[in-house]
């Protein structure tokens, strides 16, 4: 389970902030705290981990920017075999607004519980190249403080360090074939290095997401196809249908097909224009047509017509159906395997009382039996009710006018119980992170 996310110097994020998911012992105190909220925390150990983290602001306020963060970095960890010598850290977007910033490296660090072990794993660099990385474990649950894996900094004379002979033995060999520009936790795993392996294996089971807005769902595609396709026992397939029938959708049934095709074949399909602007390796590349069927039964249509059931494609679909059934096979994994999701925009064409019931799954004991847990990005005010979520559960980015420097900050900072309400102080703004609009002021 993560346990914090740090970032600093990442797009508007120009000062360190921190995202926490370790449960604090504020709401067990307080009057207005509802007491069946135990499912909202996970015991692991001597931690107690949130299950879901729901983050709120005005646009453009920099929220999109945090889920990036999580993202770039994930990013920068799994593809790092990848990389070819010299090749750039595309993902690493310094804060632009300021000189002492702007050629500076970004800087990214994870808090984790993998396999009952707590680690820290952190690294910075700027587009060329590796700047710092490290990794610690705490050996023991009792462990006030953690050995050192590694650290490296290439600020120093010797840039690989070891504080353990048993590390060291199995470690510094494989100093020689890393590069300047790939992590050394990935080239190490690489060449069999078994103390990096679990760290660098939990990196594999975070999930980030955006769901489809305006019909594009392509992005979503490739997560989802492989699970339809690995469906043998139909499971999946009960599990979709159970949440579009929760949700109120009369789609009684799904089907899809699947085809590889060339990439002439794929050119084919696009718009002339379009298949003009696309790079050559498209052509060498193989690609998968999906073509999804959805099964409705409608009474009363016409009493002549003894079968009232008809089929539409994902196009002919609504968004918010589109997403509901795009975001269920990511759902049903992360609930079998214990996986993270970080969803931006989690209730893009979702009715809010959908998005309360998606939320509550994640705190439902019976149904998030591995911990899995949810971070996402909402407008959503409903979400903002102490009978949903706990305080240190909320937390709220807001940007700076006069330096367009984005803070993330948790309603936990502020006073206990000041408001009962807490949707309506955060639309009046005691909480900040809303937009500056006049009441009843017009736009022209």
């Amino acid at each position: 389970m993560l346990l914090q996310f740090t970032v600093e110097n990442f797009r508007s994020f120009k000062t360190s902030c921190m995202l926490s998911l370790e449960a604090g012992e504020a709401d067990r105190d307080r009057s207005d705290a509802v007491p069946d909220m135990e499912g909202h925390v996970a015991v692991v150990g001597k931690e107690r981990v949130l299950r879901t983290a729901a983050i709120f602001g005005a646009n453009a306020a920099g929220k999109s920017n945090l889920f990036k963060a999580i993202g770039a970095a994930i990013l920068l960890i799994r593809t790092s075999n990848m990389r070819q010598v010299g090749e750039p850290l595309i993902p690493v977007v310094p804060f632009l607004f300021s000189e002492e910033t702007k050629d500076a490296p970004s800087a990214f660090e994870f808090v984790f519980l993998a396999e009952g072990t707590k680690y820290v794993y952190g690294f910075s660099a700027t587009r060329q190249r590796i700047v710092t990385e490290y990794l610690y474990r705490y050996n023991t649950a009792h462990s006030t403080r953690p050995a050192t894996i590694f650290e490296r900094d290439v600020r120093e004379k010797e840039e690989y360090h070891f504080t353990n002979a048993m590390y060291r033995k199995e470690l510094s060999p494989i100093v020689a074939r890393n590069t300047a520009n790939k992590l050394f936790l990935a080239t190490a795993t690489a060449w069999n290095s078994k103390t990096t392996a679990v760290p660098f294996a939990w990196f594999q089971k975070i999930d980030t997401s955006r769901l489809s807005q305006d019909g594009d769902y392509n992005m979503m595609l490739p997560k989802i196809v492989p699970l339809l396709q690995a469906d043998d026992d139909h499971s999946l397939k009960e599990f979709i249908c159970q949440m579009l029938h929760k949700a109120d959708i009369n789609i009684q049934d799904y089907s899809f097909e699947s085809k590889d095709m060339s990439g002439a074949e794929f050119l084919q399909q696009l718009p002339s224009q379009l298949a003009e602007m696309l790079p050559p390796n498209i052509k060498q590349s193989r690609h998968t047509s999906v073509d999804f069927k959805f099964l409705h039964h409608v009474d009363g249509i016409d009493s002549r017509q003894g079968d009232n059931t008809f089929t539409l494609s994902l196009q002919d679909e609504s968004d918010g159906t589109v997403n509901l059934f795009m975001m269920s096979p990511i759902l049903k994994q992360a609930f079998e395997e214990g996986r993270i999701l970080c969803i931006d925009e989690f209730d893009s064409s979702l009715h809010p009382l959908l998005v309360l019931y998606l939320v509550g799954l994640f705190h439902n004991p019976e149904v998030n039996k591995k911990n899995a847990q949810l971070i996402l990005s909402s407008h959503t005010t409903e979400l903002l009710s102490s009978r949903v979520m706990r305080s240190d559960q909320i937390y709220f980015v807001e940007k700076d006018r006069s330096t367009g420097a984005s803070e993330l900050y948790s309603l936990d900072e502020f006073i206990p119980g000041a408001s009962k309400d807490i949707r309506k102080a955060y639309l009046l703004g005691r909480y900040g992170a809303v937009p500056r609009i006049n009441d009843g002021e017009l736009p022209w």
